[in-house]
């Protein structure tokens, strides 16, 4: 599908596409091998329900495909991009590499984070996210560029997470990712906190979906920092119905008006993320359309 093709499909103008803008979009993990056909293959099936696919910087701590790589495949495609810079692999003149070359290849954000540790790698260490945040926007200008970050509504010290936030809008960040999402309520108390202090106004929250699949995936999720899946899910995860509560937390977030935009985690099943993606606008779009009937 083209890039026009693409708009029209959405019915959003040029301008509408940047991730300070979007309301939906779904990365890929990509693979520890130069397997550009599948990439290829992941970005079409992802383009044709979300604006934007969003490329990992060596995911989970392992090795894999360049994202600026699969920035040129998708490209080739007329796909919009935000590409993740994880600051724990580079030294800064590497980092800023990493940034001008997403720019180049006419990226239309960056995602930047710390990283995970890796166990028996040292990290390099030499910028923090927050720095690199705010490095990323000297680099980049005058290019419009968005410049993204993470935020966790659900660590265990929600106090420290909304200070850290504070420090990236500090640094330039216009849109932001969470932690997958799996309680409605522990979200809602921490985007009501950063609403009433303020964080929100200039900010775009992505509240992010993961289609867990398997009882594997559920046991790695529920082993995240801060990433809260209660029994009932993990179970529901357990008994095969993995796909089924990912399209109901779409179909609940939809109805926070304090949700700006959704996030998939396809986890290696891009036709289901792209269904998420697709009932996340239905219902947002639906309930639009009643608030404008009503009024």
């Amino acid at each position: 599908m083209t890039c026009t093709a693409m708009h029209r499909r959405h019915g959003l103008r040029d301008d509408q596409l940047m991730p300070d803008r979007a309301l939906t979009s779904a990365e890929i993990s990509l693979p520890a091998h130069p397997a550009t056909a599948r990439v290829t293959e992941r970005i079409a099936q992802l383009a044709q329900d979300v604006e934007l696919v969003v490329l990992t910087d060596n995911h989970a701590g392992q090795a894999r495909m360049s994202p600026l790589a699969a920035v040129a495949l998708a490209r080739e495609q007329g796909v919009r991009t935000v590409i993740h810079v994880s600051a724990r692999d580079r030294n800064r003149l590497a980092l800023q590499s990493q940034v001008i070359g997403a720019a180049a290849l006419g990226c239309d954000g960056i995602v930047c984070l710390h990283g995970d540790d890796v166990p028996g790698i040292a990290r390099v260490g030499d910028m923090t996210g927050t720095q690199l945040l705010a490095a990323a926007g000297e680099w980049l200008a005058p290019l419009p560029i968005a410049r993204g970050c993470v935020v966790n509504p659900f660590a265990t010290d929600p106090d420290r997470e909304l200070r850290l936030l504070r420090r990236k809008l500090a640094c330039g960040a216009t849109f932001a990712h969470t932690q997958m999402c799996f309680s409605i309520p522990a979200l809602t108390r921490f985007l009501d906190r950063a609403d009433e202090a303020g964080l929100l106004k200039r900010l775009r929250i992505y509240v992010t979906v993961g289609v867990l699949r398997t009882r594997a995936m559920a046991d790695r999720a529920r082993s995240l920092p801060g990433c809260d899946l209660p029994d009932s899910a993990h179970a529901q995860v357990c008994a095969g119905g993995g796909r089924e509560l990912a399209l109901e937390m779409a179909q609940r977030l939809a109805d926070l008006p304090v949700v700006d935009a959704l996030h998939v985690m396809p986890l290696g099943d891009e036709p289901t993320a792209a269904r998420v993606a697709a009932s996340f606008r239905r219902a947002r779009l639906a309930a639009a359309t009643s608030r404008v009937a009503g009024s």
